[in-house]
């Protein structure tokens, strides 16, 4: 029996011995925190950095990863500006290359309220912008990886995406320009100045969303829904999809399609002073609406128009 015993005791100290050595490094690599002091006159953040990024609000300026000691951020301040960085190529390759869906690198970045820097620029893999730390000039590229913003406040933003979605919620992102290849454009309980959207693949979705300056959405393929908005001037453009449009309140409307069909519907009517609507292939349907001047031009498409009043026309229909 003590022969077996000593046996089955050095087998399993040779087995532990086996796996600590197949164990990367990198999986062992612990939460690092490093604290930056003294940032009350912060004016530009860059962060730089190949993993998943949340920011978030806190007390004191943090950043937090899980990367191993020799790769983890480089954190550096000079006068009123912090850049958090990894310089290591390998690791860019590997998010920007990656289809497992997941990163396996986290940064987290606890930016407190009272900085307000003026301009924050960010390249990174999935961004999760948690805060409302007023921001003036607010930058994001993602490259295939998500963009979410939850509670943001920007003066100005500049959001790019290749193939990953872009999300806004109960935020206000001032001026602002989306770009996105093949992801999806989703902004609810929103508040814009002004608003350009860029989507060549991806169905963009504007809900609850307010702006008293230009709306102009852009979509090559994808689908365009405007839900429950409040907007002043609006310019619809899609070449392949849809344009569905639900309770819009606004005043100078320009809708545009190549073979997607157009629809406009309000549970109540609501008064719109232009609408011009060009429609090459689909089809055309209004519903509950009083419209001062009106120019509607379907080639192939039907026009269907339920309780609509139109004051002065210059509509054509094939």
């Amino acid at each position: 029996m003590n022969k077996k015993v000593i046996g089955l005791n050095m087998l399993g100290l040779a087995l532990t011995i086996f796996f600590t050595v197949l164990i990367p490094k990198s999986s062992q690599a612990a939460t690092s925190t490093q604290t930056i002091k003294n940032i009350a006159q912060l004016n530009t953040l860059k962060i730089n950095v190949p993993a998943e990024l949340t920011v978030k609000s806190g007390n004191e300026f943090t950043v937090q990863s899980n990367f191993s000691s020799r790769q983890k951020p480089q954190v550096t301040k000079k006068g009123d500006q912090i850049e958090v960085t990894v310089k290591d190529k390998k690791l860019w390759d590997e998010i920007n290359h990656s289809h497992s869906g997941k990163l396996k690198h986290k940064v987290v970045i606890t930016l407190p309220q009272a900085t307000n820097p003026q301009t924050v620029k960010i390249n990174s893999g999935t961004l999760n912008f948690k805060t409302t730390t007023t921001i003036h000039k607010f930058q994001a590229n993602s490259n295939i990886w998500d963009i979410n913003l939850n509670q943001a406040n920007f003066k100005q933003s500049n959001l790019k995406s290749a193939s990953g979605d872009v999300n806004s919620n109960d935020s206000q992102i001032g001026k602002t320009t989306i770009n996105s290849n093949s992801g999806n454009v989703y902004l609810k309980n929103t508040k814009t100045q002004a608003i350009q959207v860029e989507s060549e693949g991806g169905n963009v979705l504007l809900k609850k969303t307010n702006s008293d300056q230009p709306v102009k959405i852009n979509s090559d393929s994808g689908d365009i829904f405007l839900e429950n908005n409040n907007l002043t001037q609006v310019t619809l453009k899609s070449d392949g999809g849809d344009i569905k449009i639900r309770d819009l309140l606004a005043k100078d409307l320009a809708f545009n399609s190549g073979s997607g069909d157009i629809t406009m519907e309000n549970k109540k009517i609501v008064n719109y002073d232009r609408l011009k609507i060009n429609s090459e292939d689909g089809d055309v349907q209004l519903k509950n609406a009083k419209i001062n001047y009106s120019k509607i031009n379907t080639d192939a498409g039907d026009l269907k128009l339920q309780n609509v009043q139109i004051k002065h026309k210059d509509n054509h229909t094939n």
